[in-house]
């Protein structure tokens, strides 16, 4: 039946759930695409009018999806057919001679150029019930809709409404395969945020603040991992150990401020003379540790003469230092680093029983 009179506005808390089901579907101001252009080039065919048109209603305008015969993009909301169309979801709105017709006969499209006389539009209705917009076909000239005519648009209007959800369907889809990209972008740049904090914490938990030298918590994390025991079998292993000579008298004297300075230069120099495989340690207070794999006991003793002579030439110190040192050498995979370390250290003992400031080996 065609309209006689124009149908009440949306009321206004419906009107913005039409507007929030329309922007759902981001739709609106998109390129032309094919499936579309196809749908309205059947409503043309099927119904027989030189123009048809797919449109979709906002807050402020009717926006064309795709249209054959029409010029231009959109058109006001205001003087738009679709927009009394869409208040009939139900229905098929169908205007015979808009000149004729007490609603549409002073739209501009019907007084001016475009001599719009007749319409018809079906409403494309979302699965919630609103809607979104219509298909519709135009003609210039006075004409009816046969009840044929009018199933076949409703049905083009259905199928617009399928390709819409298919489409939404797929946006989201891509939408939530770059939502877990970036979660997972996100989660692996937390993971390595927290490895490489958990590696700096490993790292100041195993090193000694003060000289930069493992400490024996760290010792303790090679042993564990069997470090020393990679060795090369039957190979010699020295283990050195090194004290500060007085080194209470330091602290007692000049504050314990200059003994941590004493300690960070002693860290100093054993960096600087062990080389890329040696481990060197402070064991505890004043006494550092050196373990140098795959080197006998001559070239052992050589490294340790050289920082015992390296810290005491040192222009910093606070006052003058010297220091003690005891080896012991074994062969890896004889004899245990523990059993090294205490003839090193009777031999460090020893050294300072002669009167200190000087290298004693446990063969000696």
């Amino acid at each position: 039946m065609e309209l006689q009179s124009a149908p009440p506005p949306i009321p206004a808390g419906a009107e913005q759930e039409r507007i929030d089901a329309l922007r759902r579907y981001r739709i609106l101001d998109t390129l032309p695409e094919q499936a579309y252009d196809d749908i309205v080039a059947l409503a043309r065919q099927v119904c027989g009018t030189p123009q048809a048109v797919m449109t979709f209603i906002d807050e402020e305008r009717q926006w064309f999806k795709a249209s054959e015969g029409i010029e231009g993009e959109e058109t006001e909301r205001g003087i738009a057919f679709c927009d009394v169309a869409i208040r009939r979801p139900d229905e098929v709105t169908v205007v015979t001679d808009a000149s004729r017709h007490p609603l549409f006969r002073d739209y501009p499209q019907v007084t001016g150029p475009d001599h719009l006389r007749f319409y018809a539009g079906a409403p494309m209705v979302a699965p919630g019930g609103h809607a979104l917009g219509t298909v519709c076909v135009i003609d210039t000239q006075p004409r009816e809709l046969s009840p044929r005519q009018r199933d076949a648009l409703r049905a083009l209007a259905r199928l617009a409404v399928q390709l819409l959800e298919s489409r939404r369907g797929q946006l989201d889809a891509q939408r939530q395969l770059v939502e877990r990209e970036l979660f997972t972008r996100d989660l692996l740049r937390y993971q390595r945020q927290l490895e490489a904090e958990n590696t700096e914490l490993a790292t100041e938990a195993s090193t000694d603040a003060l000289t930069g030298l493992l400490n024996r918590t760290g010792l303790e994390k090679i042993r564990q991992e069997d470090k020393l025991q990679s060795f090369a079998r039957n190979a010699p292993y020295v283990v050195a150990v090194l004290d500060i000579d007085h080194f209470k008298r330091i602290n007692d004297t000049l504050g314990h401020s200059a003994g941590d300075a004493v300690l960070r230069i002693v860290g100093e120099e054993i960096g600087r003379a062990v080389r890329g495989g040696d481990i060197a340690v402070r064991y505890g207070g004043e006494e550092f540790l050196v373990i140098m794999p795959g080197t006998p006991l001559a070239g052992a003793r050589t490294v340790v003469e050289r920082i015992r002579g390296d810290v005491a030439a040192r222009p910093d110190l606070p006052m003058a230092v010297t220091m003690s040192a005891g080896l012991a050498m074994g062969l890896a995979g004889r004899d245990a680093p523990e059993a090294l370390f205490q003839r090193a250290d009777q031999a460090l003992y020893r050294a300072k029983r002669r009167g200190r400031n000087r290298v004693e080996a446990d063969e000696d």
